[in-house]
């Protein structure tokens, strides 16, 4: 498993895109601080903190709020991490050379996890990097205290990560199940906004659990209930689980 992760990582330090990604990202952070532009894929009191972001003058804090905020768009980007790591291997047949080799299914499954969440992680530290940095360059105010200010880019930073990752490893499902890059990554793109939609129409509250991009700032920005926000942790966790288990059970069931 350690020389799957160092394979991939490997693979992805010689590839453009991935340095394409960090400008990306990096132009993303700045516009959204710099401009006080923060936007995503959001709902109900992340809607009204938006509004409230958008009448007044950021300090850097508020600069955090609104990349947390903006968050949501950097699963698109992310997808590209999702093509490099597994998505080229299936689209290529190339990952059956892994699993002769002597590699478990479930090794295989959890290291494309383990690579994915640290690119993640790493690609959302650069994320509220520039963010920071742009508000400094900015010359606006902490607007909390220093401790205030790192306890919330942390949770953040961490509780994003998480939910994001969550997403991909049912994408890994998708791809296993069906070999199709295209219909795993469609339905990365489809989730948010889908339950976003179908939460708004038929006012389920149980969507919330699911709905891991409006959790993740909810928890971060503390427009949800602790119980909500436990849920939405534990199921996601659940999900998380099942997912890597099923994606190996599946491959088991597959002729190479």
């Amino acid at each position: 498993m350690i020389n799957q992760i160092r394979a991939d990582f490997y693979r992805q330090l010689h590839t453009r895109g991935i340095a394409l990604m960090v400008i990306v990202i990096a132009v993303y952070a700045a516009i959204t601080c710099g401009c006080q532009a923060p936007g995503g894929i959001m709902i109900n009191g992340q809607t009204k903190l938006l509004n409230q972001l958008t009448e007044n003058d950021w300090s850097i804090y508020d600069g955090v709020r609104g990349a947390t905020l903006s968050s949501s768009i950097l699963l698109y980007l992310f997808i590209a991490f999702f093509v490099i790591v597994i998505g080229y291997e299936f689209s290529q047949h190339t990952y059956k050379s892994t699993l002769v080799s002597g590699a478990s299914r479930l090794s295989f499954v959890l290291s494309k996890y383990v690579v994915m969440l640290i690119d993640i992680l790493a690609a959302m530290v650069w994320y509220f990097a520039v963010t920071l940095v742009t508000g400094m360059l900015a010359g606006r105010t902490l607007g909390s205290t220093i401790g205030q200010l790192a306890n919330f880019t942390g949770t953040s930073l961490f509780v994003i990560t998480f939910f994001i990752s969550v997403v991909f490893s049912l994408a890994i499902i998708v791809l296993i199940a069906t070999k199709s890059l295209v219909i795993a990554a469609v339905f990365v793109v489809v989730w948010p906004v889908g339950l976003s939609i179908v939460r708004l129409v038929t006012a389920w509250h149980w969507l919330i659990y699911l709905d891991f991009f409006n959790a993740a700032t909810g928890i971060s920005l503390r427009t949800l209930s602790l119980n909500d926000a436990w849920r939405s942790v534990t199921v996601s966790l659940v999900l998380l689980i099942v997912s890597i288990v099923a994606s190996s059970m599946i491959m088991r069931k597959q002729e190479l």
